[in-house]
């Protein structure tokens, strides 16, 4: 979707365009694009002159003669194109309003989204569409104002920023750059953020919107401000678009890619950190390489832990699962009961097979982890994850941790565990994927000391965590 800097690049390529252009004739090509009348919106418009285009967040305004204002919101795909008279209208024009110099302005729609309204000098800023739009970020100076608004919302900062009536003009891109430049997680809690946040948040969007307007906006995917318009922000942005990219700040991790509010995140798990409750921490790493220990460290300390291993357990001892997998696999199991040392002995012999069992618990694993953290109440709560980022459960995290292992210690401690079942798990670990991923982890742990030093490593992130939820 266009944003205030795309829009404002739109406006100023049609200003030379329209300005003195005398409507001639208007073409309604589909009606569902006007609101209001739209008889009266062709009757109104034509025989008028446009005298001026200027832009209130993301609406264009069209002023044009006899006190009369055309309101105009991209949306999605929303285009105008200038063309001459005798050429094709645009492949997607919705209204064509024909001008006096033998040229023709097309609002070209793909996805039918945008919207143009007739409205009047007098009236439009108190239309519901303009009057219910908070300030832009270039006329905010005092943040105050802003605090009193989210003072009683809990919801996410992201989420609060998108919102326009707060602050206008920050779409997704430019609130994904805006909080990564504020060092400010986009799930922390809008109530949460300080009031030197606030003017960092302010500071910044002023910054990034200047520079994009300057850059001619971003063009991203299929958006373009105009026909042969392109914005060259794009080339300057931080981490819209760039999960999986080293942070540029840190120069340390991963940036992570996540939902928020169903809206595409991406941010740098080290340099914004989650403030406020409640903190969801996953704990992962290779078959013996502490995992179990950590867990038992945050339980010590009141904090609830789910075991995904135990979960799993639990469910091959239900019939349902155990249908499903006996028809996958060939295999027949007594008591209707997934037998794991059957299942283990298949895998051996057939290890590709791994990734068809996975498809099958993976989502019922989810399930379970998802009902945890959504009933969970406490302010920090656990989930022990072997096959975090194999899963791709890793989006349901504030904070990941890894523990990392030598692997002459950890094959030490697989054979102490269980001889028979050294070779299979010794297997598994050669399938996870927790060394290309440990980059996206807010922790990594070396557990190659004693115990006491390592589970002081662990105390040591709890600390740290809590401070956080205060």
């Amino acid at each position: 979707m266009p944003e205030l800097p795309e829009v404002e690049t739109v406006k100023i390529v049609l200003i030379p365009i329209v300005k003195n252009r005398k409507i001639l004739k208007i073409d309604v090509l589909r009606a569902g694009q006007i609101e209001g009348d739209v008889k009266e919106f062709i009757s109104n418009l034509q025989g008028q002159t446009f005298l001026d285009v200027s832009r209130i967040g993301k609406y264009l305004i069209f002023h044009l003669t006899n006190e009369l204002v055309m309101l105009s919101h991209l949306r999605m795909e929303g285009k105008y194109y200038e063309l001459l008279e005798s050429d094709k209208d645009s492949k997607y024009a919705r209204v064509v309003f024909h001008l006096d110099n033998r040229h023709k302005l097309c609002y070209d729609d793909s996805r039918c989204f945008g919207i143009l309204k007739l409205s009047s000098e007098a009236t439009y800023k108190s239309d519901e569409m303009i009057s219910k739009l908070g300030p832009e970020p270039f006329y905010i100076d005092d943040v105050k104002s802003l605090m009193k608004k989210v003072k009683n919302i809990k919801k996410p900062i992201k989420t609060t920023l998108l919102d326009q009536t707060l602050m206008t003009g920050l779409g997704n891109i430019y609130v994904d750059e805006t909080l990564f430049a504020s060092n400010i997680h986009p799930l922390t809690p809008a109530n949460k953020i300080k009031e030197g946040e606030w003017k960092k948040i302010v500071s910044n969007a002023k910054e990034i919107l200047l520079q994009a307007i300057e850059s001619g906006g971003s063009t991203i995917k299929s958006y373009h401000p105009g026909k042969d318009i392109d914005g060259n922000f794009q080339t300057r942005l931080k981490v819209y678009g760039k999960s999986g990219e080293i942070c540029p700040t840190c120069h340390k991790h991963e940036l992570r890619f996540i939902k928020v509010g169903g809206r595409g995140t991406t941010f740098c798990p080290c340099c914004q950190r989650k403030v406020g409750e409640p903190l969801n921490v996953a704990i992962t790493g290779k078959i013996a390489s502490g995992k179990s220990t950590a867990s038992e460290v945050f339980k010590e300390k009141g904090y609830p832990v789910l075991s995904s291993d135990k979960v799993v357990s639990e469910l091959y001892k239900t019939s349902e699962l155990t249908n499903k997998i006996e028809k996958a696999f060939g295999l027949k199991f007594k008591d209707k009961q997934v037998d794991k040392d059957v299942l283990r002995d298949y895998l051996l012999i057939h290890p590709k097979d791994k990734r068809k069992l996975e498809r099958i618990v993976h989502p019922l694993v989810e399930k379970e982890i998802n009902n945890f953290l959504s009933t969970s109440k406490s302010p920090i709560r656990v989930v022990e994850v072997p096959l975090l980022f194999e899963s791709n459960l890793d989006r349901y995290f504030d904070n990941i941790i890894v523990i990392d292992i030598s692997k002459d210690k950890q094959d030490e401690l697989i054979s102490s565990r269980d001889k028979a079942k050294a070779l299979y798990l010794k297997e598994i670990n050669k399938t996870n994927k927790i060394d290309q991923n440990i980059l996206k982890a807010t922790y990594v742990i070396k557990n190659d000391g004693t115990k006491a030093a390592f589970i002081n490593k662990i105390n040591k992130i709890i600390t740290e965590l809590e401070s956080l939820v205060k």
